[in-house]
């Protein structure tokens, strides 16, 4: 901070106060060299004299602009490493203002919710009068239970079929034509 002010206070106004004193300085050489010239008999040394000064004027000059510019720079830099700083130090406030927010808003969500209620009892509950259990009583096993269920052929089924075809085949009755198309038994020839 003090380099800053320091810059901004004495070194770059200094600056520019050494190139106006240069501007009225260089006015003043432009104006010797010019009278110097025109009244010398010897013109050629006051030639060389003049662009001796005019070498040592210029080379004053970009010294003082080079000298100022870089003051210049440095200030720039430090102003900007300020605002860096400042510019973390708003962050930070920024991110403990936010996380802040964030604590009262989740607080306020806390307040709204309700605990559960959970009773300690237990699920399952034992009858009050027990019943007394049915006692086995072994079956046998009738394994021709299922028989007539599906799509398996019995051999009293082929003896029945037979019988029908062969009561169509001799006696076409209306009424027997049902049972037999059904079988697929009466041929076209009949």
């Amino acid at each position: 901070m003090a380099e800053l002010q320091m810059l901004l206070e004495e070194e770059i106004p200094g600056g520019r106060r050494a190139l106006f004193d240069s501007y009225t300085n260089l006015e003043r050489v432009a104006e010797y060299c010019e009278t110097n010239y025109i009244q010398s008999a010897d013109k050629q040394r006051a030639l060389e004299e003049t662009k001796a000064y005019t070498t040592q004027s210029l080379a004053s000059v970009a010294y003082l602009i080079n000298t100022l510019a870089n003051n210049v720079l440095q200030m720039l830099d430090i102003q900007a490493s300020q605002l860096r700083r400042m510019e973390s130090s708003i962050n930070h406030i920024s991110q403990t203002v936010d996380i802040h927010k964030e604590k009262v808003a989740r607080r306020e969500i806390g307040i709204l919710t309700t605990n559960k209620n959970t009773s300690r009892t237990h699920k399952i509950i034992a009858p009050a009068n027990l019943e007394r259990p049915v006692r086995y009583i072994r079956k046998p096993i009738d394994y021709t239970i299922l028989d007539d269920i599906g799509h398996g052929v019995k051999v009293g089924d082929i003896v029945k079929t037979a019988k029908l075809q062969i009561l169509c085949l001799l006696f076409p009755l209306p009424f027997l034509l049902e049972p037999c198309n059904s079988l697929n038994l009466i041929s076209e020839d009949i």
